[in-house]
């Protein structure tokens, strides 16, 4: 080894990007993961974003929440939160070309950040695609003249099933419905209407999606085998993503323009033709009108956080999975302020036609609208919308639209969310670069076989519990760890800095530093601490002939290990890169006892340099590919001009020679542990 104390060092060299570098990039690996267009890529994060939580979970939430006065929580972590995030996420997957897997080696502690990001991922994606599997379901039967879940006599409806308002028209008088309009109840004699009893009775909507679909059994622990139905669905639904994907991005992108587009034409034709029926200016003013006195509620501001990260689709890594197929310069910004502006307000867009719908609903069943508001999630989506549609002129021209919609929605987030573990694999075992197809296939594969208990009688039961545990409050966790490792622990300047190359300034530098610094860290810890102390059992209420359900204490326990194994990573990996450092310094004891150490404190306590070097990017952190590989990390590249004049001036042969001179020679170099001085670099190549 050529002892670098001995060489005299020349004049350094800066070392920026030189477009006469023709060795820039030679030798650069071919990469075919990479976006086509950047429409593309826009509509794919539109398509990711903007799934299924905005049609049914935000309506729900915001009724629920408040009405109007559900939007300040909402606009307010949305912009203090959510938005920052987003932001960060893009630019760490774009500036890296890494997806969360390896994108956290800017702090090699904190990798488990990106580990957590992998397998919520993963977890929510295998009940996410039983969502996507039941509307296959409905929407395959939809191409009927007389949709099934409209009419009782089936072989699975009970004799406790009835149609409301079965002769088209219900009457309330007192709170007894009869089966009538209000003249023909005032002529009681000459039309001889009937009481409409409805206690103990279930729709024919609710048999059909629970009776048929779900085969649901009256308790978690009577779990069942696979149903038959929901088996197929959930096969043909994998068996869709994996053909999406198969070919990376440039499928995926392609499939966008359809998974992007498609809702918000479906949704603007269910706005129109929803607020032209009778009781639909109802169910608006229950939507939008504000009920102040709710916000001091926490569960409210809870559920707006909940909201913010399922909805934008942070915490998942599918963001970084994403903009790592971006090409280095791309305007990453302009596009994040187009996809947030349209998942803010897709939600409230949504709102008007689940509410103009669940108002006509109600209207033409004599019932209120708190009764439709109180159904959420898969409630809303596959009870009372069909229930609502059932009832429309050209019923299933509607159907058909409209669980195609929730298709397009699904998909276009499964199709991210599946993508983070098939770019995890292929980043962890390299070889496997070249054989997507192969990984995706066994992915998907997988993915079906462990998400099949979701298809027994008790799989409803799981699913509510995995949509608590998995796709909630673990997401705040995750960002917040997040915010720190990048803000805190890498450094806001340094990651601006990481921004500035790429985009050639530094875009929104003042409000990150704010919302980064301040807002994300505290809004997120406070979330979850106040989470944490207001948790209560899961329960679901009487409805459709079921008893009100509590569930049992060992579903509880298995739901916080759920939790527990989301955000395990992020401790488990710091601990253990700490014992790793401690050990690569004990080893090199001999700097320690070196004389030009005598009296440097930094160089006596292992246990501080070892903390400071976990805290510290690795060695190869940096762009990934060699073109984007200068300025600060130009010692990553060894082809690089300036690394050619210091590897000329020292006579050094090797990339490891070239940069530890960086740091003799002053050059800037982010990446290298900042354990040693100057002088220890001698000694430290030897080891």
């Amino acid at each position: 080894m050529r002892s670098l104390c001995c060489c005299k060092p020349k004049a350094p060299v800066s070392p920026t990007k030189d477009s006469t570098d023709k060795n820039a990039d030679q030798d650069e690996p071919e990469d075919v993961h990479q976006w086509d267009r950047p429409i593309e890529f826009v509509l794919s994060l539109i398509s990711n974003s903007v799934g299924l939580g905005n049609v049914w979970r935000f309506p729900y939430l915001a009724a629920k929440s408040g009405g109007g006065a559900f939007l300040i929580p909402y606009f307010t972590l949305y912009f203090l939160i959510g938005a920052p995030l987003y932001y960060m996420e893009l630019a760490l997957g774009q500036f890296s070309s890494r997806g969360p897997a390896t994108g956290f080696e800017l702090a090699k502690g904190w990798r488990g950040v990106g580990i957590a990001m992998i397998v919520n991922s993963v977890l929510g994606m295998l009940s996410y695609n039983v969502i996507i599997s039941w509307s296959l379901f409905y929407f395959v039967l939809s191409f009927r003249k007389r949709l099934l879940w409209s009419q009782c006599g089936n072989w699975w409806n009970s004799d406790r099933c009835f149609v409301p308002g079965s002769r088209d028209v219900v009457y309330t008088m007192n709170g007894t419905t009869w089966n009538c309009t209000e003249a023909q109840y005032k002529n009681f004699s000459d039309y001889g209407c009937s009481p409409f009893n409805t206690t103990g009775k279930v729709t024919a909507a609710e048999e059909f999606y629970y009776r048929l679909l779900l085969k649901k059994s009256s308790s978690f622990d009577d779990f069942g085998t696979p149903g038959t139905y929901m088996a197929v669905c959930l096969l043909a639904a994998w068996f869709i993503v994996c053909l999406c994907i198969i070919r990376g991005v440039q499928s995926s992108g392609k499939v966008a323009y359809f998974t992007a587009i498609f809702p918000y034409i479906v949704l603007l034709i269910l706005i129109i033709y929803s607020s032209t029926l009778d009781g639909a200016v109802d169910g608006i003013k229950y939507y939008i009108i504000p009920r102040w006195h709710l916000l001091k509620d926490f569960k409210i501001w809870q559920s707006a956080a909940s909201q913010v990260f399922f909805s934008l689709s942070l915490s998942f890594g599918s963001l970084m999975a994403y903009a790592s197929a971006n090409k280095f310069k791309n305007n990453f910004f302009r596009q994040m302020c187009i996809v947030v502006s349209c998942d803010c307000f897709t939600g409230i867009f949504a709102g008007f036609a689940v509410f103009a719908t669940a108002g006509f609903l109600a209207k033409s069943l004599g019932e209120s609208i708190e009764k439709y508001a109180e159904s959420s999630g898969p409630g809303l989506a596959f009870i009372t919308y069909p229930e609502a549609l059932s009832r429309m002129p050209g019923s299933p021209f509607f159907s058909v639209i409209f669980f195609l919609m929730l298709l397009a929605l699904g998909l276009g987030s499964q199709f991210a969310s599946t993508d983070v573990p098939v770019t995890a694999i292929m980043e962890y075992i390299p070889a496997l670069q070249k054989r997507r197809a192969l990984v995706v296939v066994v992915t998907c594969a997988l993915c079906y076989v462990i998400s099949l208990p979701f298809t027994c009688p008790g799989g409803i039961y799981l699913f509510t519990l995995f949509q608590e545990y998995t796709a909630n409050i673990s997401l705040v966790v995750i960002g917040f760890f997040e915010v720190v490792t990048v803000a805190y622990v890498y450094g806001f300047n340094r990651f601006m800095n990481d921004v500035k190359m790429m985009l050639g300034y530094p875009a929104g530098k003042y409000y990150l530093f704010f919302t980064w610094l301040i807002s994300a860290p505290i809004l997120t810890l406070a979330i979850t601490i106040l989470n944490f102390m207001n948790t209560q059992s899961l329960k679901d209420g009487a409805s459709a002939g079921f008893d009100e359900y509590v569930y049992p204490k060992w579903s509880v326990i298995l739901g916080w290990t759920v939790f527990a194994f989301c955000i395990l990573p992020i401790p488990l990996c710091y601990i253990l890169n700490y014992i790793q450092e401690y050990r690569r310094l004990s080893r090199r004891s001999l700097i320690e006892s070196s004389p030009s150490n005598y009296g440097n404190f930094s160089s006596k306590y292992r246990f501080l340099r070892a903390f400071k070097a976990n805290n510290s990017p690795s060695d190869d952190w940096g762009p990934k590919k060699k073109v984007n590989q200068y300025g600060d990390y130009a010692h990553l590249n060894p082809n690089s001009t300036a690394n050619k004049n210091i590897a000329d001036s020292h006579n050094l042969h090797t990339p490891q020679e070239i940069n530890a001179t960086h740091n003799i020679t002053g050059v800037a170099n982010p990446a290298m542990d900042p354990d040693f001085s100057t002088n220890d670099y001698t000694i430290r190549e030897r080891f």
